[in-house]
């Protein structure tokens, strides 16, 4: 990982963490609790400033410290203000500090009109709401954005198999002397029926001699003998693409979901016949926001599949996108955001009944490796990902986990059937729950990103 997504990391990652914190911010303020600190990232403060008071001079209306452990100037300078703005020195991430509140332990509480617990619950709630609120906004604004400077595809979740089909030859070709033609699929290797990556795993060895057979358009086969492995393939003097077969399957996305499964070869696309993977490609990407209607050979069998594709950012100057006005683009990227979201809570539920595995979790080290690539990759496919992280970061904060958003608002729930909040002591036992859990997991996802990355 280089200093471009180290950097991409950190500040994509600290904003979607800052629009959260000035949601709570904004609302607290509002609503008259006062607000003690807002700070981007952790530590100590490398440059605060908070207003000063009405009663100090007119003219220093702004008291500033910068290194004032270097400056030797006296602390009591800084104490004027309700709120303390701070940059600071761990550069992730960042906080707002309210009178009257805190996430873990028991907060300095004086019964004060300004503190958070002084105000009604519906005050308290909008509050804690309003963080994750603003990451699905930024999410939202993001999709939107992109929607009309990029332009938007349809996917439907596949990867190609190790289906191969010749799309142009030499003359006078090894390919050409074996009356391979374009059109030409490679099926098998060593008898093993070439549908999945799997079985072209266990197929051979790639450095052994193989032999491979080929289906010539109208059903004839033809078998030869590649001396040097599979990259002999590319030695026959033909060009190749993959077919349009589904080697792979994303969980969660409309193809697995509609039925489709690994090895299914994918004939036409709305009634147009397709052989390569860029032709059934370009039908998919430009059918984005309306369903499809899939022809798939199984085995010998024809099968139809209606898909609706996922609407996602063109990211890529090779893909089919189509750019929306300016009213299209808003209501896409409300489908979009609630795509994501459910999308999540979708997986979420299938991996709690342990219908999906969890090694397609992600945490910081896996994030930092996504981000890192879509910088790389480009601006739209840095903030496109963005967009789907700010989503993801919402509908986090809001499970119910105390310390989480969604442990808050599960308190005020019971607060608002009850009609009494619940005990120092309760809550402190369910926030020591909530960490040790967070902690737990984030071992967890931490050992799944080392080992997918080795």
């Amino acid at each position: 990982m280089d200093i471009q997504g180290i950097l991409a990391f950190i500040g994509g990652l600290s904003a979607l963490v800052m629009v959260h914190e000035l949601g709570h911010f904004a609302v607290a303020k509002a609503v008259g609790i006062r607000v003690e600190g807002f700070s981007i990232f952790f530590g100590q403060p490398l440059l605060s400033v908070r207003r000063a008071t009405e009663n100090s001079d007119p003219d220093r209306r702004l008291r500033i410290r910068a290194l004032k452990w270097a400056w030797g100037l006296p602390e009591e300078a800084f104490q004027n203000g309700e709120t303390e703005y701070a940059v600071r020195y761990i550069p992730f991430g960042g906080y707002v500090k309210m009178s009257g509140q805190s996430d873990f332990g028991e907060a300095d509480v004086a019964g004060s009109d300004w503190e958070f617990t002084s105000k009604p619950l519906w005050a308290r709630a909008a509050v804690v709401a309003a963080g994750p609120f603003m990451n699905f906004v930024l999410a939202f604004a993001m999709f939107a954005t992109l929607n009309v400077s990029q332009g938007v595809i349809g996917r439907i979740g596949i990867g190609p198999a190790p289906d191969m089909i010749v799309t142009a030859l030499e003359d006078g070709s090894p390919a050409a002397e074996l009356g391979l033609v374009a059109g030409t699929r490679w099926i098998a290797m060593n008898g093993v029926d070439l549908t999945t990556w799997d079985a072209l795993g266990t197929s051979t060895d790639p450095d052994d001699a193989a032999t491979v057979t080929f289906e010539i358009p109208g059903g004839e086969t033809v078998t030869t003998v590649l001396a040097d492995g599979i990259a002999g393939i590319y030695e026959l003097g033909a060009e190749w693409e993959p077919g349009a077969a589904v080697g792979s399957l994303i969980p969660l996305e409309p193809a697995g979901e509609a039925g489709l499964a690994p090895g299914d070869r994918i004939v036409a696309v709305d009634g147009e016949i397709v052989t390569t993977w860029s032709e059934m490609s370009r039908l998919i990407q430009l059918s984005a926001g309306r369903e499809v209607r899939l022809t798939v050979d199984r085995s010998g069998s024809e099968l139809t599949y209606i898909v609706e594709p996922s609407v996602e950012i063109a990211t890529s100057e090779y893909e089919h996108a189509v750019k929306l006005g300016v009213t299209a683009a808003i209501g896409t990227a409300f489908a979009q955001t609630w795509n994501v979201t459910t999308k999540i809570l979708r997986f979420l539920e299938r991996l709690v009944t342990r219908a999906i595995s969890p090694k397609y979790l992600a945490g910081p080290v896996g994030i930092l490796h996504m981000t890192g690539v879509a910088a790389q990759q480009g601006l739209a496919t840095y903030l496109g990902l963005l967009a789907v992280l700010s989503a993801n970061l919402a509908v986090v904060n809001l499970l119910p986990i105390a310390v989480l958003d969604g442990g808050h608002l599960l308190f005020f729930a019971y607060e608002g059937i009850t009609r009494k909040r619940p005990s120092p002591k309760q809550q402190g036992f369910m926030q020591q729950a909530g960490i040790i859990f967070l902690l737990a997991t984030l071992v967890m996802v931490t050992i799944i990103d080392i080992g997918r990355m080795f």
